[in-house]
């Protein structure tokens, strides 16, 4: 037959196609269910692949491209050459070179985490799917272990990464996920146990999913992401972003742009306009103020640094990480020309619903966490109240902040003048090390918080911080581990000094926000209003400005109600401190709080700990 094959002289029907492709996996399922007995190789080598020597100490994130003759097989299908070649490899990433530019990819170094899970996994989305279509796998638990653990899906493929959603369980026994492969390939399937101590890889993982389909055009999937509107231009009041998956500049729009990294989190229904320096320059030399406003943790302060590391050049930045802008319990801000970013230790999760004075405490396993000096709720409030009572040429023009619900987070609005223009983005789903969102009783949680923050305020707009970070969770502070460390940024030296500020999840969500406050038309029509200006800012000795009133420690936690700043301007760049400040002023809990039983125990950047909950 010709490549229009005919039955009975008709053309095959779409549906037909389909339905003989199904068959075909399930055949394939069935050949491979009973050639994977124990102690015997698979040896469909379409589907698998046994590397000589131990395979998960030797693989890397990425897929290796094979050498044919001239040409190269990348994810199954042969590609023009692209120069891929491993230039050098960091701690945390390989750079290669492709012929769309350079990309990062996270070293995933599976060897770190390469003890075997007791629990199991089994399905077809282990091994073989559609593009397009769902599939599922299921994760078996061992019941007769006691632990904190909680699972983790994600495919890796050489252009393109998404993860696995976890839906709901009738049985504790088992966890499921579910699985939509947007374009063919073979991708490395990572499956596997986490908690905040440790890591183990279900036996098997990573496992080599094929994904089959019509090969994808990488130009029409680029042009199709450049038709598509931007994110930052569309009112988000959509809690879900499941339809989101990582590409690189292979498949990202060619108008739209990447992270620095070479990746980029494209959705479905939007797509996501990104910003140079040469872009923020513009708008630092612009006569139209802006201003963004961080207000969360440290896990938070993570996009105020990448934002801070976007926007200045990399003489400027060059003491980023030993700098009082790097780790700051208090308040914050960086400016340069007609842009500000600040930034306040605003830790409003722990604390209450109620601006009242009381005896109250809540101490941290032996250290005292919240005093009876500080209201934290109250001392926010007042925060809020005095910012927006000085004049308006200071308003921030977008606020980010994490509340703990909505009551708390109505209150905080109330202190936000109705006359405020701006937009206010509520963090939700965004902690790595949390537990919650590795389950499906906590992101369905999670979603249910968000809308009803969208109930407050029509200023609200809403980022699904989980979905834009599920694709990149191995890169985490504590990389390769996923919920050890809290924070999904780390400092660094990258690209020669280009990037301090190493994170693509809080690089992308300081992308979104600084789009909503510099082009909330788009990238395309802001472009056009600058009637073809060029950015000064390669000239040496810009100035800039920075402002910082840090505390001496973090705990006892507390919001200055008005911040006194100490200030300096600058044409060097950010200066070094070295003064090295204690997480705890040592201030004890009261041995009588002590004597109390735990109210509950959470996670944090260095472990988990009991929290008290005392009225002296």
């Amino acid at each position: 037959m010709g490549s229009n094959s005919l039955v009975l002289g008709r053309p095959l029907s779409g549906a037909l196609i389909a339905l003989l492709v199904y068959c075909a996996m399930l055949a394939v399922n069935f050949h491979i269910t009973t050639l994977h007995t124990p102690g015997m190789k698979l040896k469909n080598t379409e589907l698998f692949h046994e590397s000589q020597g131990s395979r998960l100490a030797s693989r890397s994130s990425e897929m290796r491209p094979r050498n044919d003759g001239n040409r190269l097989k990348v994810d199954g299908i042969l590609h023009p050459e692209e120069l891929n070649v491993v230039q050098y490899h960091s701690e945390f990433y390989d750079l290669t070179n492709t012929q769309e530019g350079v990309v990062l990819r996270v070293r995933h170094m599976v060897a770190a985490t390469s003890t075997n899970s007791s629990s199991r996994a089994e399905g077809l989305g282990l091994h073989v799917a559609m593009a397009g279509v769902t599939t599922g796998l299921q994760i078996v638990v061992n019941t007769t272990e006691d632990t904190d653990s909680d699972y983790s899906v994600v495919a890796v493929g050489q252009h393109i990464i998404f993860s696995g959603n976890i839906v709901e369980s009738k049985s504790s026994e088992k966890v499921n996920f579910t699985l939509i492969p947007k374009y063919p390939g073979i991708y490395d399937l990572y499956v596997e146990e986490i908690n905040p101590m440790s890591q183990f890889q279900i036996p098997g993982s990573p496992f080599r999913l094929s994904v089959k389909g019509a090969p994808a055009s990488a130009a029409i999937v680029r042009d199709e992401a450049d038709q598509l509107h931007s994110c930052q231009s569309v009112n988000l009041v959509n809690p879900r972003w499941e339809d989101g998956y990582w590409v690189t500049r292979h498949y990202a729009g060619n108008q739209r742009g990447t992270l620095r990294s070479g990746w980029v989190y494209q959705r479905e229904t939007c797509s996501f306009d990104i910003f140079t320096k040469d872009d923020l320059a513009l708008v630092a030399e612009s006569q139209d103020p802006k201003r963004i406003l961080v207000l969360g943790t440290s896990v938070d302060r993570g996009i105020f640094l990448s934002m801070i590391d976007l926007i200045l050049t990399s003489e400027e930045k060059t003491y980023l990480d030993v700098s009082d802008v790097a780790k700051c319990w208090g308040y914050m801000d960086v400016q340069v020309g007609n842009l500000t970013v600040s930034y306040q230790d605003f830790r409003l999760a722990r604390a209450g619903s109620s601006t009242a004075e009381d005896d109250s405490i809540e101490c941290h396993d032996s250290k005292l966490a919240v005093s009876t000096e500080e209201v934290p709720l109250l001392n926010a409030i007042g925060f809020l109240t005095n910012m927006f009572s000085e004049g308006t040429s200071l308003w921030p023009d977008l606020i980010t902040l994490v509340p703990k619900d909505k009551t708390q987070f109505q209150m905080i609005m109330n202190a936000i003048p109705k006359s405020w223009n701006g937009t206010i983005v509520p963090l939700y789903n965004f902690l790595a090390k949390e537990k919650n969102i590795y389950t499906n009783q906590g992101v369905e949680g999670g979603y249910k918080k968000a809308f009803s923050f969208l109930s407050v305020d029509h200023r609200v707009q809403l980022v699904d911080g989980f979905s834009i970070a599920a694709g990149m969770r191995h890169a985490t502070q504590s990389s390769p581990f996923v919920r050890k460390s809290s924070h999904f940024h780390r400092f660094c030296n990258e690209l020669n000094g280009e990037m301090r500020v190493c994170g693509d999840t809080t690089e992308m969500i300081a992308q979104l926000i600084l789009g909503k406050v510099i082009a909330p038309q788009g990238k395309h029509l802001w472009e056009k209003s600058l009637h073809g200006a060029k950015s000064l800012s390669a000239r040496t000795g810009r100035q800039f400005k920075v402002c910082h009133d840090c505390p001496n420690s973090l705990l006892p936690f507390h919001i200055k109600v008005r911040p006194q700043p100490t200030c300096y301007v600058t044409v060097h760049g950010i200066k070094p401190s070295y003064d090295v400040k204690p997480v705890w002023d040592g201030t004890v809990c009261p041995e009588e709080c002590m004597k109390t039983a735990p109210v509950e125990e959470i996670p944090t950047q260095s472990g988990s700990v009991k929290v008290r909950k005392c009225t002296l």
